[in-house]
């Protein structure tokens, strides 16, 4: 086979082998440009657009955050226990509480990992309706897009 190439080789005109010089180096270009330089820079514009989309989500999550600190408790509707107002609300928002800690009046508890738009509706409803206030929050984000991890989170009569 080797053979056959270099007897064909040679048996092209001058002008012929470096116009296939010439083609097979823009064929070699294209393909290390094809698979190497245009993935890694698609590659790129993605991490930069997942990046910018990472930022937006952390700067609405600590908005929302500080908004739910500073909104002020209305009076309660009702005459129940702080930890019976969480317990009958959270079931509407599938908020699942690891542990949870009373106090006083007040009440300390951890959640694994939730939805944060459903944590949010949730601590609106405690606030809103139940006139629940917030004391300290503490999230980070979890694996899953969109959800968080509570590791702590007090909650005031």
């Amino acid at each position: 086979m080797k053979d056959k190439v270099l007897a064909y080789w040679r048996g092209l005109k001058d002008q012929e082998q470096r116009l296939l010089l010439v083609a097979g180096g823009v064929f070699v270009i294209f393909v290390l440009y094809m698979g190497v330089v245009k993935p890694l820079q698609d590659g790129i514009k993605n991490a930069q657009k997942e990046l910018q989309q990472q930022t937006e989500l952390l700067a609405w999550v600590q908005e929302s955050v500080v908004k739910l600190k500073a909104s002020t408790p209305k009076q309660a509707q009702s005459n129940q226990s702080l930890s019976q107002v969480v317990n009958s609300t959270r079931g509407r928002y599938n908020i699942n509480i690891a542990k949870m800690q009373p106090s006083d009046n007040a009440l300390r508890l951890t959640i694994d990992s939730v939805e944060f738009n459903r944590l949010v509706s949730w601590i609106d409803e405690l606030v809103s309706r139940h006139g629940v206030k917030i004391e300290s929050l503490d999230l980070a984000q979890d694996s899953q897009p969109g959800y968080v991890r509570v590791s702590r989170l007090v909650l005031e009569n």
